[in-house]
């Protein structure tokens, strides 16, 4: 049996980015069981998702109806970006490897696969920047890819999550959404942090950007999905999500 899963979330507007993120996935690494979760169950049924997951699990929204998104934007997308808090839950593994949909996997990705002694294993936010309301932390991760050890799985660790989700959830940017409850977490319970290399999370909000790209191994689209529809001349970085298979 494996001893890590591969967790995704995802809907209808990114089962097709979760589907190319998967198959890249398995072109480059070792096959490991998939856990997918959604909100909409309808979106679980996809029959290849269906063929591919070992476990598909709704998530019970109504647990999340307290929770606010940005106090200034109320924005229902990014509100449901706390549903991420789930890849936390024990799926009976002793790591679970959450990527976030519109991630594509370049090259192996061993660091992920292989035992680590940290709770948490994720990597920098390279975009980071401190505003006046945020200033961040020492180690301000990106929630895109995460390693999430037994010992922080189950529902305290959602809980705690949820706590600061309702009770601080900043104004905007990045003191808010689940990567600043991640990392407002990650603080305030001093979790066992090790942090992956560039290479494992390599952000990307301007797509005419390819430096990084030579030893990359998992890209992060951070900017417009290359699955949506685009008129106009794309970017190699968009090319590769069709041409890297």
């Amino acid at each position: 049996m494996s001893r890590s899963c591969l967790v995704v979330l995802t809907d209808n507007l990114y089962i097709p980015g979760t589907l190319r993120l998967l198959e890249s996935w398995q072109q480059h690494n070792p096959v490991l069981p998939i856990v997918a979760l959604s909100r909409d169950a309808r979106v679980l049924e996809d029959s290849y998702l269906a063929r591919l997951a070992s476990q598909r699990h709704r998530i019970e929204t109504n647990s999340y109806a307290d929770i606010s998104p940005y106090k200034k934007s109320r924005s229902k997308r990014h509100a449901e970006t706390f549903y991420k808090f789930e890849a936390f839950a024990d799926f009976g593994f002793e790591r679970n490897i959450y990527l976030d949909s519109d991630i594509l996997c370049l090259r192996p990705a061993p660091l992920l696969i292989g035992s680590s002694p940290h709770a948490l294993l994720a990597a920098l936010d390279t975009g980071f920047k401190s505003t006046r309301g945020y200033k961040g932390h020492p180690n301000e991760i990106n929630s895109g890819v995460l390693s999430i050890h037994k010992s922080i799985q189950g529902p305290q660790t959602i809980e705690q999550l949820k706590i600061i989700a309702r009770d601080n959830p900043g104004r905007s940017g990045y003191n808010s959404g689940d990567q600043g409850i991640l990392n407002k977490w990650i603080h305030r319970h001093k979790i066992d942090l090790g942090v992956l290399p560039p290479e494992y999370n390599l952000i990307k909000k301007d797509y005419a950007d390819t430096s990084g790209l030579t030893d990359c191994r998992l890209l992060h689209y951070c900017d417009r999905k290359p699955w949506f529809p685009q008129t106009g001349e794309r970017s190699k970085i968009e090319d590769l999500w069709n041409t890297s298979r």
